[in-house]
């Protein structure tokens, strides 16, 4: 009859256990490293918000053209709310001032320098800032009361609208009248601009 012989349990190594120790923190830590990682590279990928000025300078009118007479005044009443109210970097300003340009005719670009067209704007912006006045909001005729008509110049757009300027508690509208001209291209350029009577838009 064989003899049963009995085994007797290996008592783990105290040196086993501090290299299983060692192993398992290395894991942990190389986890949390790259759990963070990721999360840094994650917010960086959101896209931080543009500023109203960014945004504007970053619409390529090439390509991006408005396509209404309204919605060509649209578009200057807002790069002219930008310029007088936002704080601007000079570069901001010239960038503005020249997409601003970009809806003008070419005859209104003949009539007025970059240079000239630049300082006289930062002139009343400084005067605007002396007196606490800011361009509140703007109204611009409805689609259905734009007058369109032939002219020698060819098909002219007249617009109206009015910019609230607020200064304290003091409100005013500024009434002005946009004329428009259709290009070759389709496209309608800002021809000029008077002051205009008073009336309620449509």
């Amino acid at each position: 009859m064989q003899k049963v012989m009995s085994t007797k349990k290996k008592k783990n190594s105290p040196v086993g256990t501090i290299i299983f120790c060692v192993l398992l923190a290395g894991v942990i830590i190389g986890l949390y490293v790259m759990l963070t990682r990721n999360n840094e590279e994650t917010k960086a990928e959101i896209p931080v918000e543009s500023s109203e000025a960014d945004t504007l300078i970053k619409r390529d009118l090439d390509w991006d053209y408005p396509a209404t007479p309204r919605e060509v005044v649209k578009l200057y009443a807002r790069i002219t709310k930008c310029l007088y109210n936002d704080e601007l970097t000079d570069e901001q300003m010239e960038k503005l001032v020249k997409q601003v340009r970009n809806l003008y005719s070419y005859d209104l670009l003949e009539n007025n320098a970059e240079d000239e067209m630049l300082a006289f704007i930062k002139g009343e912006i400084a005067e605007y800032r002396k007196e606490g006045k800011v361009i509140y909001s703007y109204t611009i005729d409805s689609a259905n009361n734009v007058t369109t008509i032939k002219t020698k110049a060819g098909n002219t757009s007249l617009i109206k609208m009015y910019f609230t300027l607020k200064a304290g508690a003091r409100m005013d509208r500024a009434f002005e009248e946009f004329s428009l001209i259709e290009e070759a291209s389709g496209r309608w350029k800002i021809a000029g601009w008077r002051q205009a009577d008073e009336k309620s838009l449509g």
